[in-house]
């Protein structure tokens, strides 16, 4: 499990447990733009992202001062232990669906999940922790094990640093290299990776025991060139690479087994009318990699000059258009982006129902949970 990871932490929970964070929960809904809260309004709820992103800004706002928050974050726990009124304002910058928690509650949940409170506590301990040791500090230095490239990035954004971020694996070898002009991505490489596909694959994981680095002194090594090029704010950097690795994770969970060779099926190449026409290219670069060996999802993503994401979804798209077989697929499960439907065993199967986005809406708690899977725990979270 993740340090602060809200979703892994409930697989731990029993049945029980489960159905009384349930109990004393509501689901709410907000489109992107939607304010949560802002500065002023009463602390008397906080809240866990099921999807989406937030953007927390503190009053006064500064440069960099704003933060990104994804998918088993929390936000707002500490006005709603504090009671003391709003200083920021919390943004939807993506269509967002949280678990949100009163105040009022919090007496009960403490006797029916005495685990629950603990690691809200140690949550916001950790969170301290972390601005303390990075912000504080001229030099970053640390392991991925004990802080998340999100964090990372975001303290870069805030101090408004310029440097060098160095990532390292195992061994001491240098996996990636991002330049920073006032906080701001300017280039970047990682693996075989240049530019924004590095970037975007800087926050897909696993990191396993990795380390990071960051320097006000570039590495005596370092070349730029205009493929490393980064263009776009650091913001939007930051939300772009948060949901190409939340896409990446939802087409992983729907891939069984993603070092099963890929067999081209057809004879030549026809990319779907449905399908988005910006992952065209990619496919027809797979397609050509794919024509005279099979290969895993896992070989290409070695091969391909695009992030993970982009892969998955360029090979789900081969799939349900038949291009591809031997690459089987979790029936039920959607592919972000699809135009098709989903790709199923059972042909007509209509697709899972979108997410009715309204104003704050609420929906009823959950009844209950049947597993401690972490995917089916927030589909039952937040239906």
């Amino acid at each position: 499990m993740l340090p602060g990871d809200f979703f892994g932490f409930c697989t731990s929970l029993q049945k029980a447990e489960l159905m009384a964070i349930g109990k004393f929960s509501c689901v709410k809904h907000y489109a992107e733009g939607e304010l949560v809260y802002s500065p002023g309004d009463e602390s008397n709820e906080f809240f866990i992202i099921n999807r989406g992103l937030v953007e927390i800004t503190p009053e006064p706002a500064l440069p960099g001062s704003s933060m990104v928050f994804c998918r088993g974050d929390i936000f707002g726990e500490t006005g709603a232990f504090t009671r003391m009124q709003r200083d920021q304002t919390a943004r939807a910058c993506a269509l967002l669906s949280v678990q949100c928690f009163a105040a009022k509650d919090f007496p009960e949940l403490l006797r029916s999940v005495p685990s629950f409170v603990l690691f809200l506590c140690e949550n916001m301990a950790r969170r301290l922790f972390q601005a303390r040791a990075t912000e504080g500090a001229c030099e970053l230095v640390g392991s991925l094990i004990n802080f998340d490239m999100i964090t990372i990035y975001q303290t870069i954004i805030r101090s408004m640093r310029t440097g060098a971020l160095l990532i390292k694996d195992e061994r001491g070898e240098t996996l990636g290299e991002f330049y920073f002009e006032n906080g701001t991505p300017r280039w970047g490489r990682f693996q075989h990776l240049l530019g924004k596909e590095a970037f975007w694959q800087l926050f897909i994981p696993p990191h396993n025991a990795w380390t990071f680095s960051f320097s006000r002194e570039l590495p005596l090594n370092a070349e730029w060139t205009e493929e490393k090029t980064i263009t776009g704010s650091a913001d939007q950097m930051l939300i772009e690479a948060i949901q190409m690795r939340d896409e990446f994770d939802s087409l992983r969970k729907s891939m069984r087994d993603d070092n099963v060779p890929l067999v081209r099926k057809e004879l030549n190449f026809a990319w779907p009318a449905g399908e988005p026409e910006a992952l065209r290219p990619l496919a027809e670069e797979i397609w050509q990699i794919v024509y005279s060996k099979p290969m895993s999802l896992v070989d290409l993503c070695a091969r391909c000059n695009a992030c993970a994401s982009k892969i998955y979804q360029a090979v789900a798209g081969m799939l349900r258009a038949d291009l591809f077989a031997s690459a089987t697929v979790e029936k039920g499960d959607d592919f972000p982006g699809a135009k098709s439907g989903k790709l199923s065993n059972e042909e007509g199967e209509p697709p899972s129902p979108g997410v009715s986005v309204t104003t704050a809406q609420k929906t009823l708690p959950i009844a209950g949970a049947q597993t401690a899977d972490q995917y089916q725990l927030e589909s039952t979270l937040t239906s």
